[in-house]
C-alpha cells in the first residue's frame, strides 16, 4: 500500500513539474527591463529644450503684442503729465503697469532694461532717492505718493525711451526653457509675495490690477505648454483650469463698473483673504507643471546594486 501511494505521489509530482514548465514557457515570459516598467522613464517621453522652442516663440510674439499698446499707454501718460492732469496720468499709468505685469514670464530675459522699467527702491542705496530708481514705480511714487505730475515728467520720458529699446530687443531675446516652464507657476507666486503683500505698488494700491494681468500672462504660458502637458500627464489640467477659473471669477466679482479694479487696501479683509487664497490655490496647482515638462536631462542615480542609472 505504501509503495502504491509513493508511486502515485511521484507521478503527480512529475505531472505538476511538467505542467509548470509548459505554462511558464507560454504564459510567463521573462520580466521586462526596469526602464520599460517605470512610468517616468519608460512611458513618458522626456521634454527636450527643442520641444519648448515653439511655445517660447509664441510667447515672444505675445510680449511684442503687449508692448505695442503699452507704448500707447506711456504716450498718454506723458501727455497727461505735460498737461498737469493728475487723474488722467494715473489712469494711463495703471494701464501701462497692467500691460507690463501681463508679460512677467519674460522678465528674466530683459536684463537691465527690466530694472530700469520696473525696478523697486528696495535694495538701492538711498532707496526712493536713488538715481537708479526709475520707471513705473518711480512714476507711481510721484503720482500717488507725492500727487505731482511735475515730479513724474522726467521719469515718464525715460520710461518711453526704455520701452522703445525693449521693443527693439524682444525679437532677439533668449528665454531659457527651464525658466519659461518655471514661470508658469512663479508669476502667481510672485503676485502673492509682491502684490498682495502691498510691497510692489504701495502708493497706487494696484495689486488687483497686477494680479489680473499676472493671471492673464500665466494663462498664455499655460496655453503654450498645454500640448506638452497633455501628452505626459493630462490629469493635472482639470484641477489647474478649475483653480484659475475660480481666481478669475473672484477678481470679476470685485471689479468696479467699467472694469477697473479697486485699491487692494480698500477691500474688506474677508475679500482680501478669499482672493489671496484663490491665488495661492492656483499657484499650488500650477506647481506640478515644471515637474511634468522639465527640460533638464535626468540626473544619474545610484541603484540598489551601486550601478549608475538615469533617474
Amino acid at each position: 500500500m505504501r509503495r502504491a501511494v509513493a508511486a502515485l505521489l511521484l507521478c503527480l509530482a512529475w505531472l505538476l513539474a511538467g505542467c509548470g514548465s509548459s505554462e511558464q514557457t507560454v504564459h510567463n515570459p521573462p520580466a521586462a527591463p526596469l526602464e520599460s516598467r517605470v512610468l517616468a522613464s519608460g512611458n513618458i517621453p522626456r521634454v527636450r529644450a527643442a520641444d519648448l522652442a515653439r511655445p517660447i516663440a509664441a510667447y515672444r510674439r505675445y510680449v511684442l503684442a503687449e508692448l505695442g499698446p503699452m507704448q500707447g499707454d506711456v504716450g498718454r501718460l506723458q501727455s497727461a503729465v505735460a498737461a498737469g492732469d493728475l487723474a488722467a496720468a494715473r489712469r494711463a499709468w495703471l494701464a501701462a503697469d497692467g500691460r507690463y505685469e501681463a508679460i512677467g514670464a519674460a522678465y528674466g530675459a530683459f536684463g537691465d532694461l527690466d530694472a530700469s522699467i520696473n525696478g523697486e527702491p528696495g535694495g538701492l542705496a538711498g532707496g526712493v532717492r536713488s538715481a537708479q530708481f526709475t520707471g513705473l514705480h518711480r512714476i507711481e511714487l510721484a503720482l500717488w505718493g507725492r500727487g505731482s505730475t511735475a515730479d513724474a515728467s522726467p521719469f515718464a520720458a525715460r520710461l518711453a525711451s526704455d520701452l522703445r529699446r525693449l521693443r527693439r530687443a524682444v525679437p532677439g531675446i533668449e528665454i531659457e526653457p527651464l525658466e519659461y516652464v518655471l514661470r508658469c507657476h512663479e508669476v502667481l507666486e510672485g503676485s502673492l509675495d509682491l502684490q498682495l503683500s502691498g510691497r510692489a505698488s504701495p502708493w497706487s494700491g494696484d495689486a488687483l490690477v497686477a494680479l489680473r494681468s499676472n493671471l492673464r500672462g500665466t494663462e498664455v504660458v499655460l496655453g503654450s505648454l498645454r500640448p506638452l502637458i497633455a501628452r505626459r500627464n493630462r490629469q493635472i489640467l482639470p484641477a489647474i483650469d478649475a483653480s484659475l477659473l475660480a481666481l478669475r471669477r473672484e477678481l470679476r466679482s470685485v471689479a468696479l463698473p467699467g472694469g477697473s479694479m479697486p485699491r487692494w487696501d480698500k477691500l474688506p479683509a474677508a475679500e482680501r483673504t478669499l482672493i489671496a487664497g484663490r491665488a495661492a490655490a492656483a499657484a499650488e496647482s500650477l506647481a506640478y507643471v515644471p515637474e511634468v515638462v522639465d527640460p533638464r536631462p535626468p540626473l544619474p542615480q545610484k541603484s540598489a546594486l551601486g550601478t549608475e542609472e538615469a533617474g
